[in-house]
């Protein structure tokens, strides 16, 4: 039987009559509540574009659902968003539908299938795309890029991000499960049905994305997640997210378009990655791999590219690490070129006579998010030092570049039995088990958080240009733990990193800048 309806839905001769043949007749009050169903779906479309094929489409598939289960069950499926708890800290969060007037007579395969089948009414309908207008930032909030915002004092480092995702497979099947769960609450967004989670993270002063909400827009078929940083508080978060208008695309508002995730899409990562074997960074080398390592004052080429392959003429850079200071306060540095927060930042890291206060570093126990979490197993205070780092640019081609991106990354390296080994450090319990060292304040970051060259759209680490035959000087900072000076070794490549070893880094070459 169900296999009949299937193929009369799809049928191109859509011949109500026989439905109405096969299946008891509806009473009134259930046929109202059908026609209600069938607005909201139809309402969906774009009002620009409404297709008469689909829409008589979507009233077949919800006619058929009501007459398949008879007068039992309502012509409606109501989808409300819901959470369930895993573990102990992590919290799965779904849409689920619901049949409206059932009875306890009717069968669980029978709704299975109601759901099945308006949510494949749902699929048949092409999912319009959307614009986003948002109504109500907190004061000082700046759009920073697409669906990205920051207080202006603080640009690019807090605020709210938005995601969406397209639910092409059907409203039903979201799923997400969020780790880290500190707290969580059911919320209602402009009538929709929406979750806030409080994450753990976040309880000093270091701004990160400690809270999450999500918000179902079950007629248009789109699922909203907004990141929120710990420089928002709940209130505002949600304010800003009543404050997100969801509307049709047309020709006139169309270079406003949402770019939004496909759920089918995002599934089938999920599932390739599943199937990946899991990643795992090269923490180790043989010595004879660091052959290439440059010392202070060697020049060398910026990357290792085939010249047909070249297309932003980066093989015509040469880069020359020129000096290297170590200093116990930062009188090297030219404050100007921080942002507000930045200087207030390293202000707290200084005394009253302006010399670099200790460094604390924790050493961490990371959990799965699910049945543990992060968990500091010790933690001690070194002295730290600032290292200060002169780099020259040279553009040895024939034209001028535009736009030249430059990044550096301190890696600590030590030789153990033969092998290049990624420098973990040293707790001061033995016996302690952990997984990483990391310094608070500004000593956590081994991507250079000070440089005095800005270019680029956003004004960051780029060399606006570089003419032929000339150079550019940029100079790079980081504070560090005075222990591990011994072990460092710069990384300019621009794709590097300072937690493992990669090939492209390797072919360039790392600086040695061991003190």
């Amino acid at each position: 039987m169900n296999n009949k309806i299937n193929h009369q839905i799809k049928s191109k001769q859509w011949e109500l009559e026989d439905l109405r043949q096969q299946f008891p007749p509806v009473p009134e009050e259930l046929r109202s509540m059908m026609e209600q169903e069938v607005r909201k779906q139809i309402g969906a479309l774009s009002p620009v574009r409404r297709r008469k094929h689909m829409t008589r489409k979507v009233l077949i598939a919800v006619l058929a659902a009501v007459m398949l289960l008879g007068t039992t069950v309502a012509a409606g499926v109501v989808y409300r968003m819901h959470t369930e708890k895993v573990g102990e800290y992590a919290v799965k969060t779904k849409i689920e539908s619901v049949a409206t007037h059932t009875n306890d007579s009717i069968s669980e395969d029978l709704m299975t299938q109601d759901h099945r089948i308006q949510d494949n009414a749902i699929q048949d309908i092409m999912i319009q795309d959307i614009t986003m207008e948002v109504s109500y930032l907190p004061e000082g909030m700046v759009e920073t890029e697409e669906g990205k915002y920051s207080y202006s004092e603080n640009l690019n480092k807090g605020g709210v991000s938005i995601v969406f995702y397209k639910m092409d497979t059907g409203d039903a099947q979201f799923e997400m499960l969020t780790t880290d769960v500190k707290e969580t609450e059911t919320v209602k967004v402009n009538g929709y049905d929406g979750v806030y989670f409080v994450l753990y993270g976040g309880e000093g002063d270091e701004v990160c994305f400690n809270q999450r909400i999500y918000v179902a827009y079950t007629d248009v078929h789109y699922v909203m997640e907004l990141y929120v940083a710990s420089d928002v508080s709940r209130e505002e978060a949600l304010k800003i997210a009543e404050g997100i208008q969801l509307k049709p695309a047309s020709n006139e508002n169309a270079q406003n378009i949402v770019h939004a995730y496909c759920w089918s899409e995002y599934l089938k990562s999920s599932c390739e990655t599943e199937t990946v074997e899991a990643w795992k960074p090269t923490m180790s080398i043989p010595k004879s791999a660091m052959a290439n390592t440059h010392a202070v004052g060697e020049t060398f080429a910026a990357v290792q590219i085939p010249l047909e392959e070249d297309w932003l003429g980066l093989n015509h850079i040469q880069i020359r690490v020129t000096d290297v200071q170590i200093s116990d306060e930062v009188s090297l540095l030219d404050l100007s070129v921080l942002d507000s927060e930045d200087r207030e930042q390293l202000q707290q890291e200084l005394d009253s006579s302006g010399k670099l206060l200790p460094v604390k570093i924790n050493y961490m126990k990371y959990g799965d998010g699910i049945h543990s979490l992060n968990e500091a197993v010790d933690s001690r205070e070194v002295p730290q030092k600032l290292v200060y780092v002169t780099v020259e640019y040279t553009n040895t081609g024939a034209e001028q570049l535009e736009e030249v991106l430059f990044l550096g990354n301190l890696m600590k390296i030590t030789e153990k039995n033969g092998q290049m080994v990624c420098y973990k450090g040293k707790a001061s319990d033995e016996r302690a088990v952990w997984d990483e060292a990391v310094p608070q304040g500004a000593a956590r970051f081994t991507e250079m958080w000070y440089y005095d060259v800005h270019g680029g759209e956003r004004h960051n680490n780029y060399i606006t240009n570089l003419g032929a035959g000339k150079t550019a000087t940029v100079h790079m900072a980081w504070l560090v733990p005075e222990e591990e000076l011994p072990y460092l070794y710069l990384d300019l490549n621009t794709s590097g990193s300072s937690f493992e070893f990669r090939e492209e880094s390797l072919a360039v070459g790392y600086v040695d800048i061991r003190q």
